[in-house]
Formats: structure tokens, sequence, C-alpha cells
């Protein structure tokens, strides 16, 4: 029975399935905000979802999307991004973005900093961004 339950929770865990690349974020004055672009890729046969990001740079993080109504346009917040299998989605300026707002400290260009991602199913992914023009 355990061995059955361990196989099951390896095959079904989702963990390994997510992939982050290119990931990269713009350099930032402390007390001000910045934002965090990656692409996320899901090699899994289920969807996934981010839900979450943190980090100990800044006080606030949030899942951002950026919208356009008539001629304005604007960003604002959402409770997650579902990524389907075998896909990728790409947060990217003018686009999804994580929001990172009020920074502890200066963000300068070539600066790294650690970020948690948290996904339904692969659970918590640790990545290092670079800060980039």
């Amino acid at each position: 029975m355990l061995l059955a339950l361990i196989i099951f929770m390896t095959e079904f865990s989702g963990n390994g399935d997510i992939v982050i690349k290119d990931q990269w974020m713009r350099p930032g004055a402390e007390k001000m905000t910045t934002a965090l672009y990656f692409t996320i890729e899901n090699e899994g046969t289920i969807p996934d979802t981010l839900y979450s990001v943190s980090t100990e740079i800044c006080k606030m993080v949030q899942i951002h999307e950026t919208y356009s109504s008539g001629d304005l346009m604007g960003m604002r917040e959402v409770e997650m991004i579902v990524i389907q299998p075998n896909s990728s989605f790409e947060l990217k300026p003018g686009s999804n973005h994580i929001m990172v707002m009020k920074l502890v400290k200066n963000i300068a260009v070539g600066d790294e900093s650690e970020f948690t991602l948290y996904f339904r199913n692969a659970g918590k992914i640790n990545i290092t961004v670079k800060a980039m023009q």
C-alpha cells in the first residue's frame, strides 16, 4: 500500500513539469516599484497555476496584467496564471508581469535577487533573477 502511494505521489505531483526560463527584472530604487519577467514552461500533462510570488527585497509582490479599455491602458492584479500542459506562458513588459513593490533596497543593473514562485501542482520553485535594462 505504501509503495502504491509513493508511486501515485511521484506520478501526479507535477514536480519537475514546470521550468522557469529567461528571468530578469528591471532596476529600481528603494521604496519604489519594479517588475519581474520570465517564461513558464509546463512540460507536464496537466495544467498548473502560478498563484503567488515572494521575495525579501520588497514589502509587497503581486501578479499583474496589463489591459486596455478604449483609449486607456492600465495594470491590475490577477489572482493567478494558468499554464496549460505542453505550453509556455511569457511574462513580459506591456503584458503579464510580477509587480515588486516597496523595495527595501536599491536594485542596480547586474544585482541578483532571489524569488520563490508558488504553483498548485509543482509547489515552490526558487529562482535567481538578475536586474537588467
